[in-house]
């Protein structure tokens, strides 16, 4: 069957492409059949991620959203081989259209009957963003109870500490009560600025993957690099073990 990562976030700036990215990497370094599409209305960061040969979906026409542009998501989901892992990025101000789409047209539950497994992605910041990403992850969860879909949740701790209300992110109440459907947790950590920090931002910014950093830096970044990727390939490996 097909597979279709969904990344949603109504908060911009938090990672949410960098997720995409790094989720279609990993991935394609394991071996599946990938493909990418970006639904970003005004900044589609995933698509310029050249090496990973991203598809654009134009949701918007002078700047608002039509909702029926997931239409044609819809249908290229349902045609896509299957084993493929589509990993679509869903811009912030998508989110809302997105989900009223999905809710008005259950969208899901179709995709489901398709023979599509749909699993949930989602980004929580730390610091300042920690309230505004909780409270669209929690909509996100709630509004898809009934289906139980497969979660997995991304903590990026670029911004501060990933803690609310002084309480660990992870063990707020919200996530014991989804528990039985979250996949599990990847964390992005906070590195030291000057070196694995500058190296991370500078890949971010030029939109490069993993790959194309070594094939473009030096030897000392070059193997900084290295050691995020393999600590976030630790991390996926535990959660989809049972797909290796």
């Amino acid at each position: 069957m097909p597979f279709l990562y969904i990344t949603l976030q109504a908060k911009g700036g938090v990672g949410k492409s960098y997720v995409s990215s790094t989720l279609a990497q990993y991935f394609i370094e394991r071996g599946r059949q990938v493909q990418c599409i970006d639904t970003d209305t005004t900044n589609p960061t995933l698509l310029r991620y050249e090496s990973l040969n991203c598809d654009y979906l134009a949701l918007s026409q002078d700047n608002v959203v039509n909702p029926r542009a997931f239409d044609h998501l819809v249908e290229r989901l349902a045609s896509v081989p299957a084993d493929t892992h589509v990993v679509v990025d869903v811009g912030s101000n998508g989110f809302q259209a997105f989900m009223a789409y999905a809710v008005e047209n259950d969208l899901f539950a179709m995709l489901q009957s398709q023979g599509v497994r749909v699993i949930l992605n989602t980004v929580i910041a730390g610091g300042p963003d920690a309230a505004e990403t909780l409270h669209s992850t929690q909509a996100l969860l709630e509004h898809t109870t009934t289906l139980a879909l497969p979660t997995l949740i991304w903590l990026n701790a670029h911004l501060g500490s990933l803690e609310f209300n002084r309480q660990p992110i992870v063990e707020m109440e919200l996530f014991r009560i989804h528990a039985a459907r979250l996949l599990g947790w990847v964390t992005l950590p906070q590195y030291t600025a000057q070196t694995f920090g500058q190296d991370v931002e500078q890949m971010l910014k030029q939109r490069w993957t993993f790959q194309d950093a070594h094939e473009r830096l030096t030897l000392m970044p070059q193997r900084r690099l290295l050691k995020v990727k393999e600590a976030l390939w630790v991390q996926l490996d535990r959660i989809f073990a049972a797909e290796r």
